[in-house]
């Protein structure tokens, strides 16, 4: 048809390729102008340049398709900002996410040895009060935050968790939020033992960065033995630059 521009000239115009102008076509994101009913090449209009260079600077921040498909589909402005400030704030926050773990590679590469002081606790039984849940590994943030602003406080102690090794090894398992209690009525016993513990200074997503080095003492000395990891959470309250966390090891001496 007069004035219609081949797929292959639509293409160059906008630097998408025919491919991914067929995909966008079957998912209805950019529907050509003409299709020939007997040969099926699609065909697009003029006035198509713009949106499809406006999806190619989208796909090249990451935008998914069906938020680019809602984004030119929106009726007005806001729906159209509403779309556009979501991805922008997923942006940041997968900004965010990167630096802190470039931040964490980089001490781990400066200070590859790991060095972290390490202590010798006896804790006896603990009554307190607790929520137990069979969790996967990667839902331990979200369940811990809930179990932190549910569970009751009567000033005894810090927060807790005790985290079983099928947690580590198997990626999933039983994990129990406790606080020690005095004054209320406890809901569990908490098997006390001998721990070698390390403080852990940051985000709990860099734990890893105590769990190493106190891994490593306690296997040197063979001081490991079976049973359920322990954080105490000094001060989840501060920032998280400033939180202190206690990792606790079971361990026989």
């Amino acid at each position: 048809m007069p004035g219609t521009i081949p797929i292959g000239e639509f293409a160059k115009m906008t630097h998408l390729t025919v491919k991914a102008l067929r995909h966008y076509h079957r998912l209805g994101l950019l529907a050509p102008g003409h299709v020939d009913p007997r040969t099926g090449l699609r065909g697009y209009d003029p006035g198509q340049v713009r949106a499809a260079r406006t999806i190619r600077r989208l796909r090249e921040l990451d935008m998914p398709l069906a938020d680019i498909k809602a984004l030119l589909g929106a009726p007005g402005a806001l729906d159209r900002d509403r779309v556009l400030l979501t991805h922008l704030t997923r942006l940041e926050d997968e900004l965010d996410r990167t630096r802190v773990a470039i931040a964490g590679l980089r001490r781990l590469l400066e200070d590859p040895a790991g060095e972290t002081p390490v202590r010798y606790r006896d804790v006896p039984d603990t009554p307190a009060v607790a929520i137990t849940r069979h969790i996967e590994r990667t839902s331990v943030g979200e369940f811990c935050a809930e179990a932190f602003a549910a569970l009751p406080d009567d000033g005894t102690g810090p927060l807790a968790a005790l985290f079983p090794e099928e947690l580590f090894t198997e990626g999933e398992g039983e994990v129990t939020v406790f606080r020690p209690v005095t004054r209320l009525a406890p809901t569990l016993l908490v098997p006390g033992g001998e721990f070698a513990v390390a403080m852990h200074h940051g985000r709990y997503e860099d734990l890893d960065e105590t769990y190493g080095p106190l891994g490593t003492h306690i296997t040197a000395l063979g001081l490991s033995t079976p049973g359920p990891l322990r954080e105490i959470y000094l001060d989840p309250h501060l920032d998280v630059a400033d939180r202190r966390t206690e990792v606790c090891w079971p361990i026989t001496r």
